[in-house]
């Protein structure tokens, strides 16, 4: 009989751990895209990679998900790049020329966007404001 009860106690808390994090799942996939929708300004990376001094980039994302523009100023000409975007759960997707770039949103309120994005062995966090 003890071997029996240990067992159910077991399998008990293994649903219980399993609740909890299917629970963490839903938590950190919920995203709200319709905050997503509109023109968003970069503010700073942790980035190995920074725009030059005076460079500024916006990326503006379409409410139908079939555009995500980004447009980049150097040295007072503007410049237009067109791509599509996707979010699942968390994810952000952007493709670009057959390119695709997928980073996860860590945060996505009205005025702020932060996006992580693994490279190699690093982690890139990256933040737009609207």
């Amino acid at each position: 009989m003890r071997p029996f009860c240990v067992a159910v106690v077991a399998l008990l808390a293994l649903a219980f751990a399993a609740g909890a994090e299917d629970k963490k799942k839903e938590k950190k996939g919920k995203v709200d895209k319709a905050k997503l929708i509109g023109a968003w300004t970069f503010v700073k990376t942790d980035a190995e990679w920074s725009p030059p001094e005076g460079v500024t980039i916006k990326v503006e994302f379409a409410k139908d998900g079939k555009y995500a523009t980004i447009y980049y100023t150097a040295k007072e000409k503007e410049n237009k790049l067109e791509g599509t975007y996707t979010v699942e759960g968390d994810r952000l997707t952007i493709v670009r020329r057959g390119t695709r770039t997928s980073s996860t949103i860590k945060e996505l309120t009205d005025k702020k966007l932060v996006l992580v994005r693994k490279r190699g062995d690093k982690t890139e966090t990256t933040e737009f404001k609207k």
